[in-house]
Parts: C-alpha cells; structure tokens; sequence
C-alpha cells in the first residue's frame, strides 16, 4: 500500500541454560531487529513446555 512502511522484522526467542548444584537454570530473552538494523533485547519468562523439553534434550544426552 502506499505510504505504508514495511514492518516485518526478525525476531528470536533465545535461551540460555546454566547448572546450579544440579539445578537447571533457564534465561530467555527476545531479539528483534529494528528497521535501522539495530538488535533489541527483552527479558522474557521462558515457557514451562519450553523447559520441559529442553530438560528432556540435555537428559538424553547424559551418559
């Protein structure tokens, strides 16, 4: 449309994991680039089935 600008953008969901006494610890945080190219980051609540199956994943690859 004219005069519209285009707002689609690229936007991760990234996790990280650490170990704590046994204890997995998850950390998410969106990115979203802006229209100029800049990264943005946002702490975000990282999703119990997201949990789950990364529990599930690292399980597996124990010994």
């Amino acid at each position: 449309m004219y005069g519209q600008k285009d707002l689609t953008h690229l936007a991760y969901r990234i996790t990280y994991i650490t170990m704590e006494d046994q204890n997995l610890q998850f950390e998410t945080q969106i990115a979203i680039t802006s229209e100029s190219g800049v990264l943005a980051l946002w702490q975000a609540p990282t999703l119990p089935s997201e949990r789950k199956e990364l529990r599930e994943l690292l399980l597996q690859e124990q010994p």
